[in-house]
């Protein structure tokens, strides 16, 4: 999946039921990717950088509440922006660590049942589908999926201090004007 600057020429049809004609939408991209988010029986791990993209986070929250046991990684500071997705994900139960290192957790990957992997150079993130040049692969090739799936389980285990921290969120920051339950 690749993304570039005219994305930003479908993102008129992104709430519509419209089937884009173009093979590189990213409207069918973004469908494509929650329809393997809600296949999920299992697991979801999410392991990105900075996540503001609504019906992305949606599916996150919706396959929780399935009854997936879903796991979220975010960049500390990347996760205090108004736009981050990090109360949707505390109002809804999702297990969010935050990264409190000093380097960037910069990783941009999501993980299904151990299964299949989407990574790439995208932030989940409306700038990154509709316009910067940005692109995502999807593989369930085992030796390539194992790999992400030893790095989420080490990062979970290194973050393992930041859950708490997550809890102890700031009120004034929960109760903010975002969208946060789905």
């Amino acid at each position: 999946m690749f993304f570039t600057k005219e994305s930003s020429l479908c993102r008129t049809h992104l709430n519509d039921e419209e089937v884009c004609s173009k093979d590189n939408c990213p409207v069918q991209y973004l469908r494509k990717i929650i329809s393997y988010m809600d296949r999920a029986t299992q697991s979801l791990d999410v392991c990105m950088y900075f996540l503001t993209c609504q019906s992305l986070s949606n599916a996150i929250v919706n396959a929780h509440k399935r009854g997936v046991l879903v796991r979220v990684i975010m960049d500390r500071r990347m996760s205090s922006n108004g736009a981050t997705q990090t109360i949707l994900f505390y109002n809804n139960g999702v297990a969010i660590r935050l990264s409190y290192e000093d380097n960037l957790m910069h990783h941009k990957f999501l993980i299904v049942d151990n299964d299949l992997v989407i990574t790439g150079s995208t932030n989940w993130t409306m700038s990154a589908f509709f316009g910067n040049f940005d692109h995502l692969v999807v593989t369930n090739q085992h030796s390539l999926v194992r790999p992400f799936v030893d790095e989420f389980d080490r990062l979970w285990k290194i973050f393992s201090k930041s859950q708490k921290d997550v809890e102890d969120l700031p009120s004034a920051f929960l109760q903010s004007s975002f969208n946060d339950t789905v």
